[in-house]
């Protein structure tokens, strides 16, 4: 074994063995994750010796551009896969692709590890297909290995959820890579004439910075840093070389043979001495540097003139090449200045990057072209403008979205294209909307008809007038929003235009549904059938947005669960953002319900985004969770809810971000917030005769608690029975609903103590700590003895006096769980999981996580209490 891997023997092995059982259709996901140079690649690389004989290697790259390759890593291995594989990503048809790159490591007979590295990198498009892979890894036979740096690189949202997807299952497993031992670099050292003591006091154990000095052959005069020490050795070679290494500096990937021709006087010879001197790694088909960071230090030296030169010159040979990839051409037209290739390469990159769902490298792309708009035709100005705009929205940034579109708006108004113009209108007002922005929504929309409307009949307008039936709709003005939608509905068909009829029927459904006229389902179930036939993703996600939100309001959540799961396969597949993060709400909601809370948190945080529109319920979700289980950022998590949705002006956000702030407020003792919190809204519900089951009966339960006079709101609901005094009915309906938490509420409400003992086993079993502790407080003033007091934490087993919020982190960290995993599992902060991990240490008497870990397991051990 390479001796610079001493101390990953474990990991490989670990690594060997998943692959193994990958073959039985056992699959897994690795996260593989430490500083720069700590050896992830040595890792990835030592893997090939260890493949069992039946199995496959497939490894791409992640590189350092501007804007990354779409698909890049997946188009390192296009040489080792099918040829189906091979022609989607050529094409670059995400749905296609996921179909076949699904079909390719289906077989059982052929385990492979696919290893991604440096998915920090990654373009949003691989960030998306990992995320696919790592949702269904438990059913191929595949390992699907990734590799990220977690030092001082931010973890984007886009990775973030990559992280999160893979670390929610039990197939996960996660490999730290730390520093070597004192132990390991005096191996590393043996038959070097370096001193290993020095050596290690030097680099504090880095690999790369170990292997950089073994290199280089001295310590007494070293220079202090790896810069210095690459460009000592870059200093030592002939001019020829010195220059050939500079120049390939500036491509941050691995460089094929026939580019190191085009652009290296004498091509592979002039590179002998920079391979002799350790700066490259020299092969038959292509070059590459030895470490990123000996890449970085040569760049970083050039100067501004020379590095755009270097820039240049790659560019022209990049583009007489055919088949070059355009997305280095940008990033290499960019860094030299060159306007003609940015405009013509830029929206071509952007339009391959949207198809294969990498809108925000597609954005950046259009960013890049923009950058360089002045003297374009107002046509070709707009249409960038507009292509940005759109991918801007996708990914979330509404601001810069809204803000484009007013631009290109503007430039077709000047041109008199008016069916661009209200074309571009609908868009700005479903922009607007998505921002949080209502009012400038109503009037966008509002002013889209009327230009429309000017020139007739037409896809556009009937669009438009969907549009503004949906804004009717979500405003609760059910009997306009259904005229509105007929009127869309009627011209979509006579223009065959099957998206906006799917559009439209969805809207009616949802109008009946608030108004609880029958037949609502039928008709989302008709929108559904015809947005699918019609290839719609967008509509047909909405349409099962509320398909699986009626079943919710009616307290069916287990019913819900077929279209949820559907709707969000869709959403996933197809890159519908926003009804993926709207979906992952009503997955929360359906969770909550259940009493799965820690599942329930994790699907709230996947949608706390930069929509407004959804990072409002799913903060409303969130908080709700965190004030059932007594976390203390409960209440902040619910106040930021309730005033982003009173911005959004909604009213059933508001009442949904009510309902949990008020529940939140009843269950801390403040009962003097709840009017102030749900009064308002309960009234406007009253007002518009909004006939939904969920949360207006709810918001009038706390008001009633608080003492606050309601109306009863007429809707037939468990809550509407407690409040009566029916405890006994609303549990059992509860309880027959699956929710085990409002049944245990409700048997609370009950004056016999043998019932209130009942929802007690219940809650301590849910951890709903708050409410558990309300309850026990009643009993004790009704005279009731021996009150439970919840699961104890046994002396055996907690010699050291922890709490029990502090033992079951202690349990985590035996598992050798993070602070952001042991924040994730207790639906806590990551600073609060930190503190409770520095808590325990010093309860502990131990200075490192370590040795927290062994003294935990060998208590756990004895206590037959191992997580």
């Amino acid at each position: 074994m390479d001796r610079r891997l001493v101390e990953r023997d474990r990991e490989l092995a670990d690594l060997t063995q998943l692959v193994r059982q990958a073959a039985t259709g056992t699959g897994h996901v690795v996260l593989v994750f430490g500083e720069a140079g700590i050896g992830k690649s040595r890792l990835v690389e030592a893997m090939r010796a260890r493949m069992p004989a039946s199995g496959r290697m497939l490894v791409g790259r992640c590189d350092d551009l501007a804007t990354p390759r779409t698909l890049g890593p997946f188009r390192d291995i296009v040489d080792s896969v099918s040829a189906d594989l091979a022609a989607q990503l050529e094409r670059g048809d995400r749905d296609r692709l996921l179909t076949a790159l699904l079909a390719e490591l289906r077989h059982r007979d052929r385990p492979t590890l696919l290893a991604v590295e440096d998915i920090h990198w990654a373009d949003e498009a691989t960030l998306d297909v990992l995320r696919y892979l790592a949702r269904r890894i438990e059913q191929l036979p595949a390992v699907l290995l990734l590799t990220y740096r977690d030092d001082e690189l931010p973890v984007g949202p886009s990775l973030q959820q990559l992280l999160v997807a893979a670390g929610g299952s039990h197939r996960c497993r996660r490999l730290p890579l730390s520093r070597l031992s004192a132990a390991a670099v005096r191996e590393l050292a043996a038959g070097s004439t370096l001193d290993p003591e020095q050596l290690y006091q030097i680099t504090a154990g880095s690999p790369f910075f170990i292997s950089e000095l073994l290199a280089y052959g001295s310590i007494g005069n070293v220079p202090p840093t790896v810069v210095d020490s690459v460009q000592d050795r870059l200093r030592g070679l002939p001019a020829a070389a010195r220059a050939a290494v500079q120049q390939l500096a500036v491509i941050p990937s691995a460089i094929d043979r026939w580019l190191v021709d085009e652009i290296v006087p004498g091509g592979l010879l002039t590179l002998a001495e920079a391979e002799e001197a350790g700066l490259l790694v020299v092969t038959p088909q292509r070059v590459s540097f030895r470490h990123e960071l000996a890449r970085r230090a040569v760049a970083d030296s050039l100067s501004g003139i020379r590095r755009a030169e270097f820039h240049r010159i790659v560019l022209a040979a990049l583009i007489g090449h055919p088949g070059s990839d355009v997305g280095h051409m940008v990033h290499h037209a960019s860094a030299a200045g060159d306007r003609e290739a940015i405009l013509r390469f830029a929206p071509i990159a952007a339009k391959d990057a949207a198809v294969s769902g990498a809108h925000r490298e597609a954005g950046t792309h259009y960013r890049a072209a923009l950058d360089y708009a002045d003297g374009l035709s107002p046509d070709e100005h707009a249409g960038l403008l507009e292509g940005y705009a759109v991918e801007s929205y996708v990914v979330g940034d509404g601001a810069e979205a809204v803000s484009a579109q007013l631009a290109a708006i503007e430039l077709r108004r000047s041109q008199g294209n008016h069916r661009a113009m209200g074309q571009g209108l609908s868009w700005l007002a479903r922009m607007q909307w998505w921002d949080g922005h209502r009012q400038a929504a109503e009037r966008t929309a509002a002013e889209a008809i009327a230009v429309l409307g000017r020139l007739g009949p037409s896809r556009e307008l009937a669009r438009a007038y969907a549009h503004q039936a949906q804004l009717d709709v979500l405003a609760h003005q059910a009997a306009e929003a259904r005229l509105g939608a007929e009127r869309a509905a009627a011209m979509a068909r006579a223009t065959g235009d099957q998206a906006t009829v799917a559009h439209a029927l969805t809207t009616i459904g949802a109008s009946r549904w608030q108004q609880g006229e029958p037949g609502a389902t039928e008709i989302l179930h008709d929108a559904l059938r015809i947005a699918l036939d019609a290839g719609a993703a967008d509509d047909a996600c909405r349409a099962y947005v509320y398909l699986a939100w009626d079943l919710v309001d009616n307290f069916w959540v287990g019913d819900a669960e077929p279209y949820l799961a559907a709707g969000l396969e869709l959403a996933e597949r197809t890159q519908q953002f926003g009804w993926l993060d709207m979906l992952s709400i009503i997955r929360a909601t359906s969770l909550t319900a259940r009493g799965q809370w820690a599942e329930a948190a994790r699907a709230a945080n996947l949608a706390i985004g930069p929509r407004a529109h959804f990072r409002c319920p799913a903060l409303a979700a969130l908080g709700r969770v965190k004030s059932r289980t007594g976390d203390p950022e409960a209440t902040a998590v619910l106040s930021s809810a309730l005033e982003l949705s009173r911005r959004i002006g909604e009213t059933l956000w508001i009442g949904y971000a009510a309902a949990a702030a008020a529940e939140a407020a009843w269950l801390r003792g403040d009962l003097r917030a709840i009017p102030e919190i749900a009064a308002a809204s309960y009234e406007e519900a009253r007002r518009l005769k909004i006939r939904t089951s969920w949360p207006w009966p709810e918001l009038a339960f706390w008001l009633s608690k608080a003492g606050h006079p309601v109306e009863p709101s007429g809707i037939d609901s468990p809550y509407e029975t407690l409040m009566a005094g029916r405890w006994q009915e609303s549990a059992e309906r509860w309880n027959a609903a699956g929710y085990r938490y409002e049944a245990a509420l409700a048997l609370s409400e009950s004056p016999n103590p043998q019932d209130q003992l009942a929802a007690l086993d219940v809650l301590h079993a849910l951890g709903a700590r708050p409410l558990a502790q309300l309850v026990r407080q009643r009993l004790r003033q009704q005279g009731v003895s021996s009150v439970p007091r919840g699961p104890a934490v046994t002396t055996r087993s907690n010699p050291k006096g922890l709490t029990a919020r502090q033992y079951e982190v202690l349990q985590l960290l035996a598992a050798g769980v993070s602070d952001a995993e042991i924040a994730e599992r207790l639906v806590i902060s990551v600073r609060t999981a930190s503190n409770h991990v520095a808590a325990v240490l010093t309860k502990l008497g131990v200075h490192s996580r370590v040795e927290a870990r062994k003294q935990a397991a060998r208590w756990l051990d004895e206590a037959g209490d191992r997580p």
